[in-house]
């Protein structure tokens, strides 16, 4: 059953990867031109976004087996779409097909993940997970390319459809329903409230380094701001609220969620620069700079599922810590790289980074969720991925921003010098970022004298 689960994860996380390839196909053979093409990606990530928040919902007003067997099948009509689409606007309406699963499926899995191990053993449920959902953007692309180059891009929707309905057939045999999840009332002003709020504030942050209107990239951020204020506020002030926001008071949980929020920011801001930096500044290929990103990429998913089972025998802080610091190291090797670094030197630099966080990702989720009571598992999921995708938008807006502050501070230099520049500006934030994580769990996870390990794993 656990393995199912899985699958629907895997498919979920490698359609968010395996398409980038594809785009410059894509432009060719519908005609359209780059602005257009990446709202494939931007435009899958901004509805999966939306969705999210419904999700505990969803879980509360349908069986496991409904909710997980017709989210699969909206996900295979999807990709079936996608990959007859005679023109650009079809296509696209078959990746919000593909998004609308996506953001309802991936905080569900990991609910019922967790509900069916016991607590002492949730650490290793969560490396399990972490071990799919890292090891699927790093193989995706290179699956794809493959793909692509033999078969076509429409190749990989007929693969996605095709694996759609495997997942479903075993869906219907070995996936059975769980209780616990609280059925929750339907408020169609927090659906719009949520949904038009997350949508205005994850499209200004995402466009805030490109736009060519300051004024309206900030009025849509303010105005999602408040909107997902207003979302909250109504959450709280409701008898059955669509989304439990309030198990935020929950202090141990609480602070998981702003240690992990701080991780994902800085990674996503990685994530973008490392590539820049490998091209721009040490003048390598695209090529190379994917190579020097996939060690860390398998290293770090390995490093969850260990991770995870050190914390369910040694609790939080002995674990965590550890990865935690070596994370912030991998940061500050960043920050020292210049222009006589090499692609090895920087995809070590990377994969010190990297493993160090997917280390410490693992328990400290596990630690936040073990707090909670099982009921609210579901909602936790919610709010987890949804400050997620905030903090993912928020980084790469910030560290993208201070990049180009280069041009500020050396607007004589060369463009060479001033990328060289823009990059340890950015690589210099994201080891501060990392710092700030490592600092806020020095101090959340402090043991108390008298305190039992076995007690504060389930704090």
């Amino acid at each position: 059953m656990v393995i199912v689960l899985l699958m629907g994860t895997l498919l979920a996380v490698l359609n968010m990867s395996v398409v980038t390839p594809a785009l410059p196909s894509i432009m060719k053979d519908l005609g359209v031109d780059s602005t257009t093409v990446q709202w494939l990606s931007s435009g899958y990530s901004l509805v999966e976004a939306m969705v999210i928040p419904l999700a505990a919902f969803l879980m509360g007003r349908f069986s496991t087996r409904r909710l997980f067997i017709g989210c699969i099948s909206l996900f295979a009509a999807g990709s079936l779409v996608a990959a007859f689409a005679p023109t650009f606007p079809l296509l696209m309406v078959g990746r919000v097909l593909q998004a609308l699963c996506t953001g309802a499926i991936m905080p569900m899995v990991t609910a019922v993940i967790l509900l069916v191990f016991p607590k002492e053993s949730r650490g290793t449920a969560m490396g399990i997970t972490g071990l799919v959902v890292g090891f699927a953007p790093a193989l995706g692309p290179s699956i794809s390319g493959v793909i692509i180059d033999s078969f076509g891009w429409r190749t990989l929707f007929v693969i996605m459809a095709a694996v759609s309905l495997i997942v479903i057939a075993l869906a219907a045999v070995y996936l059975r329903n769980f209780d616990g999840f609280q059925p929750g009332a339907f408020d169609p002003v927090s659906v719009l409230l949520s949904s038009v709020g997350l949508a205005c504030l994850l499209y200004g942050l995402s466009t805030f380094t490109s736009t060519g209107n300051m004024a309206l990239t900030v009025a849509l951020i303010v105005i999602g701001v408040l909107l997902v204020a207003v979302f909250v506020r109504r959450q709280l002030k409701a008898k059955e609220p669509m989304l439990r926001v309030g198990i935020l008071d929950n202090r141990t949980y609480a602070h998981s969620v702003i240690i992990v929020a701080c991780m994902q920011a800085a990674l996503m801001g990685c994530n973008v620069m490392v590539p820049m930096f490998i091209q721009t500044v040490l003048g390598a290929s695209a090529t190379a700079s994917g190579l020097a990103m996939l060690p860390g990429a398998l290293i770090g998913a390995c490093c969850g599922i260990v991770s995870g089972r050190m914390f369910d025998k040694y609790g939080i802080r002995k674990v965590a810590l550890p990865g935690l610091t070596v994370m912030t190291i991998g940061g500050v090797l960043m920050a020292l790289l210049g222009a006589d670094a090499s692609v090895i030197l920087t995809a070590c630099a990377y994969t010190v980074l990297y493993a160090g966080l997917m280390f410490a990702m693992t328990p400290v989720n596990t630690w936040g969720i073990n707090a909670l009571d099982n009921e609210n598992i579901g909602h936790a999921q919610s709010v987890t991925n949804t400050v997620g995708q905030i903090a993912s938008s928020m980084g790469t807006a910030l560290i993208v921003s201070i990049s180009a502050l280069s041009t500020t501070l050396a607007p004589t230099a060369t463009g060479h010098a001033q990328s060289i520049l823009g990059s340890t500006l950015a690589f210099a934030a994201i080891a501060v970022i990392l710092a700030a994580a490592l600092v806020a769990a020095l101090l959340a996870t402090r043991t108390h004298r008298g305190t039992t390990k076995r007690t504060l794993v389930g704090q």
